[in-house]
């Protein structure tokens, strides 16, 4: 045994040797640093849940407004019997998009309250559910007149089916809603090797699984990268509200990720498209 270690086991006898009583109080600042420290993160939260909430009323009065003064104006009768069908058709198009919104909240409301791995977890088939994605959005696809690609091999992961559903899916629209005309969607879905110490806690030498959607839409700026996980956050809001866009769904990927205790990474050059990247744990 060395002299340091010698040195070590004394001072851990002496140490259990008795000792005087603590000084009543002696622990006060520790426990006072907890406390502020607690009351500061709940401060935090708070404050992001009146944000959130003032942004969601925000959000619902403009197509509350829309409904609202057609639907007024129908019922008085100022409306010509030749444009009864257009506004008509309006009131469903802004009901429709507040239903969206709603839907968005009550999923991200969702995310916020569970833990991760909270719910009882399943197999799910990535490859499968990109499948079923892909099929949903072959209309939306033809419309916009964005070619869809799938290349996708068997992996499975353990998780919630609906939420994993619900991030592939609002990537693969937001790539073809945001694409410009006669552009490519690629979906990929593989399983790769994490080199150490890239994994979202450090780890590496792991297989995971991945699901990467590639656009050749106009791309982001690099300022912006950073943002457009953020609630609410639209690069360019005309054309978000335009196409549909609650500005949830990129917010409902990234914690959609976090839940299945994985991450998401996005790469993008201006003019030449975005690549968004999901890595989620195999096991």
């Amino acid at each position: 045994m060395s002299a340091a270690d010698k040195s070590r086991c004394g001072d851990a006898r002496a140490a259990a040797a008795p000792a005087s009583a603590p000084t009543p109080g002696a622990d006060k600042p520790a426990r006072s640093a907890s406390a502020l420290a607690r009351n500061e993160e709940l401060a935090r939260a708070e404050k992001m849940r009146r944000e959130f909430t003032a942004n969601v009323s925000h959000e619902m009065k403009t197509p509350l407004q829309v409904i609202s003064g057609y639907a007024e104006l129908m019922a008085n009768g100022l409306v010509p019997p030749e444009d009864v069908p257009r506004f008509a058709q309006l009131i469903y198009e802004e009901s429709q998009a507040m239903r969206a919104l709603i839907d968005d909240v009550l999923i991200l409301s969702r995310l916020d309250e569970m833990a991760p791995g909270a719910d009882e977890a399943e197999a799910v088939d990535l490859r499968a559910v990109a499948e079923r994605v892909v099929g949903r959005l072959t209309k939306l696809a033809a419309d916009a007149d964005v070619e869809v690609h799938l290349k996708a091999e068997p992996v499975t992961v353990q998780g919630n089916e609906t939420l994993l559903k619900q991030m592939i899916y609002n990537l693969v629209e937001n790539a073809i809603r945001y694409n410009r005309e006669g552009g490519h969607v690629l979906v990929e879905v593989c399983e790769e090797d994490v080199p150490a110490g890239e994994g979202a806690s450090g780890e590496g030498g792991v297989r995971i699984g991945i699901v990467r959607v590639n656009d050749t839409g106009a791309g982001i700026p690099a300022d912006k990268l950073e943002k457009i996980f953020e609630r609410f956050y639209r690069l360019e809001k005309s054309r978000s509200k335009e196409l549909g866009g609650t500005g949830l769904g990129l917010a409902i990927v990234k914690h959609a990720a976090l839940y299945h205790g994985g991450e998401v990474f996005v790469e993008s050059e201006e003019d030449v498209g975005t690549r968004f990247t999901v890595r989620l744990p195999i096991g």
